[in-house]
């Protein structure tokens, strides 16, 4: 018992010390954009545009520019069919205010 005893104040004293620590800390939430697009039912035209617009934003974002998507070609010409390319412009739209909605809070955070 006496041996129990004196691991377990040798214990919390090296934990109380800094010496082994007892409790994990948990980040406060995920890393700097790495946050989820929405869920929805959409097309892979919508998907593409969600992922080229947050690129697009994050490139803007560091190069210091105002917020425009219209300023970039893949959103003004899409290389796709004729029918997906509204869907891929939402999506883009969507992707890109998001990232730059993101920006200060991620900043902010880290």
């Amino acid at each position: 018992m006496k041996n129990t005893r004196s691991a377990l104040v040798l214990v919390l004293g090296l934990a109380m010390s800094g010496g082994i620590p007892l409790a994990v800390h948990a980040q406060q939430g995920p890393p700097p954009g790495s946050w989820q697009e929405p869920e929805g039912n959409w097309s892979s035209a919508w998907h593409s545009g969600f992922h080229d617009g947050v690129e697009a934003a994050r490139h803007d974002i560091e190069a210091n520019r105002s917020p425009d998507p219209d300023r970039h070609d893949k959103f003004r010409h899409p290389d796709l069919p004729r029918d997906q390319r509204d869907d891929f412009r939402e999506g883009f739209r969507r992707g890109y205010h998001m990232a730059y909605d993101h920006r200060d809070h991620d900043r902010d955070r880290y």
